[in-house]
């Protein structure tokens, strides 16, 4: 979207809402309008990403899904899938950690490097006995 037509945007949302207060400060409600109107654009703005040549498809069709569910009345549905995705995600990583061993194992050079201070351990204690042969009678 370029930016001329968001300021186009901007400016017919900004008369729509001072008509709308206007038409309410003479008594006529605009909520039932107002109820229609803010989901068809979220829908067209979604219908525009998706036919555009600029911007994701794939989040033009979930804006357009949000406008369509909130202009049926269904937005909890949206709400309540996300949730138990995320309550299913939650679980699936409780459920996996107990795969994971309570000692990370150690990585290749960690190995060598044991190895290494363990063979330099080993010629010490053997010249240690050594030593120690030799200072007995």
């Amino acid at each position: 979207m370029s930016e001329r037509s968001g300021k186009v945007l901007l400016g017919l949302v900004l008369l729509l809402i001072g008509g709308l207060v206007l038409l309410d400060q003479i008594g006529i409600d605009g909520g039932d309008l107002l109820g229609v109107l803010i989901p068809g654009l979220i829908m067209l703005y979604g219908a525009r990403k998706v036919m555009g040549s600029s911007g994701s498809r794939f989040s033009g069709v979930l804006i357009f899904l949000f406008g369509f569910l909130m202009l049926i009345g269904k937005l909890h549905l949206l709400f309540h899938a996300v949730l138990a995705i995320g309550v299913i995600y939650l679980g699936f990583r409780l459920l996996r950690q107990r795969d994971v061993p309570d000692h990370p194992v150690p990585t290749v050079w960690e190995r060598q490097w044991a190895q290494r201070v363990l063979r330099e351990d080993d010629a010490l204690d053997r010249w240690e006995q050594s030593v120690t042969k030799r200072q007995q009678p």
